[in-house]
Parts: C-alpha cells; structure tokens; sequence
C-alpha cells in the first residue's frame, strides 16, 4: 500500500507524532516531509509477508513479537531495574529532578525511540546530550501551565517514554488517568518526584563530587549510591555506585566513594559545574 496524508503547516508535532505512531503500530512505515505550507506524511507498507487475512480482519499467523519486551536502558542502570529496562506502562518515580532523571531516557533515546520531557524549564540539553540522550529524539514542553496533565497525556500518546515533573502532589484521579494514557500507549513515565503507588522509585542516597582539593579545583565528576525499591522484584532493596556524571559527562558504573569523604543527600541539579 502507498498513500499521502496532507496537512497543515500548523497541524503542531504533538499530533504529527501521535498520528504517526499510531500507523507505525499497525505495521506502516511513515516518512514526514515539510513545505512551507504542508506537512505531507507518505505511507507504505501494510500486512507482513507470510501472514494471511481472515474474513473479518482477523489476521492468522505467528503473533508480531514486539521489539522491546522493556525499553532499554544504559547498561550501568540496567541492574537496578526489574527485566534490566523500563517496563512498558509502568511508572519509575525519581526523587528529584536531575542527572538520573535524563539518564533513564538516554537509552531509549539511543535506540531511536522518542522521549518527551514536560515541567522541567531548566533542562540543560549539552548536559542530556552529554549523560547519553539524543536531543533530536527529544519533545520539549518546558512549562505547561495549569494543564500539564493533559500536555503529559499528549505525550504519552507520541512518545515512547516521557519525563514529567508535576507542579505538585499529584491527585489521585490525575495519577490514574496518566497511568491509564501510559498502559495504553505502552510508554514508560519517569516521575521526577512522588509518585504514589509507583511499582519502581530510585533515589540518590550518596553522593561524592570530585574535582575539588583544599580550597581550590572545579567539580568535574560526581559518584553516587543509587537505590531502587518498589514492588513484586523491587521488594528487596537494589544499591549501586554510578558516575552520575563522570568526567566526560557519561553514566557509567563507579567503584564506590573515592574515601569516606562521601556526603550529601539527595539529586541536586543536572548542570555540571566546571568543565571536564
């Protein structure tokens, strides 16, 4: 099959993507093409090949296995998470907005999926780019306003995993509906922050920056002790020491604490100081 939707230039990408995803669902391959006054989205594809149409639209066969049973996720957070990636449909609360917040879309981002990220205005795009994201898979609505659930439900229709951070406790109808959007669409939502009922919730319980001597020297890398607790494979609880960044800005696994030095609570900002 062959065929062209026209648009209009100002249709908006939200729903150019949900639309899109949508017929890449059904096994269309959909290729988007701008002028200046049009988006044209060209359409081929259709039925698999060995896979015969029953009357009634029933399609016979081995079932279509999707590609991801998990989205995957950069290998030194792979062990703190059930199945070692974010489950479809799921929700993983963070404790604050930061560095591991964008680390967990970093691998899906690399694997050509999209991620959207809504609440969070002081997003540093070098500094995702450096954790490992890919900013041109990357749907940004820096500050939503009073309708940031339903941006985020948009999203998650168009995305393949999103990062939200809610302007406050979050009512329990809204945590149902954006739950619901998320089973639905298959999306994982990270949480930057509480998230009641979350099966998944990491937290940064230590923290070492290196870089600084006895009164002088930059911050150019940071150590940190990872928690993850939850539910069903998460009872028990999981720690590992990442570089959350390192020098060069990458999430990788780290030793530990350089020595007992180590202090600090908590996820502070995603902006490096100092260069490295």
């Amino acid at each position: 099959m062959r065929a062209c939707i026209e648009l209009p230039r100002d249709y908006g990408w939200g729903p150019v993507r949900i639309l899109c995803r949508r017929m890449e669902r059904d096994g269309y391959h959909v290729t988007e093409i701008r002028s200046p006054s049009h988006i044209l989205l060209a359409i081929t594809g259709g039925s698999r090949p060995g896979r015969e149409t029953k009357p009634g639209g029933i399609t016979a066969g081995a079932p279509q296995r999707a590609p991801y049973d998990v989205l995957p996720v950069l290998p030194a957070l792979a062990p703190l998470l059930p199945g070692k990636g974010l489950a479809k449909g799921s929700v993983v609360a963070v404790g604050r907005a930061g560095t591991l917040c964008v680390a967990l879309m970093a691998g899906p981002s690399q694997a050509g999926m999209w991620c959207g990220v809504t609440g969070m205005p002081d997003l540093g795009i070098v500094a995702a780019a450096e954790a490992g994201a890919e900013p041109g898979r990357m749907m940004l609505v820096p500050e939503p306003g009073p309708r940031w659930a339903e941006v985020a439900a948009t999203m998650l229709d168009a995305c393949e995993v999103v990062l939200l951070r809610p302007p406050g406790r979050v009512p329990a109808a809204v945590r149902r509906r954006l739950e619901t959007a998320a089973r639905r669409s298959g999306a994982a939502l990270i949480v930057a922050g509480t998230w009641d009922g979350a099966p998944v919730r990491l937290h940064v319980a230590r923290q070492q920056w290196d870089g600084i001597g006895d009164g002088y020297g930059r911050l150019r890398a940071r150590r940190a002790e990872v928690t993850a607790e939850g539910r069903g494979a998460l009872v028990r609880l999981r720690r590992r020491w990442l570089w959350l960044p390192g020098p060069d800005g990458s999430i990788i696994t780290a030793a530990g604490p350089a020595d007992s030095r180590t202090g600090g609570t908590g996820e502070g900002g995603w902006r490096r100081t100092g260069s490295g």
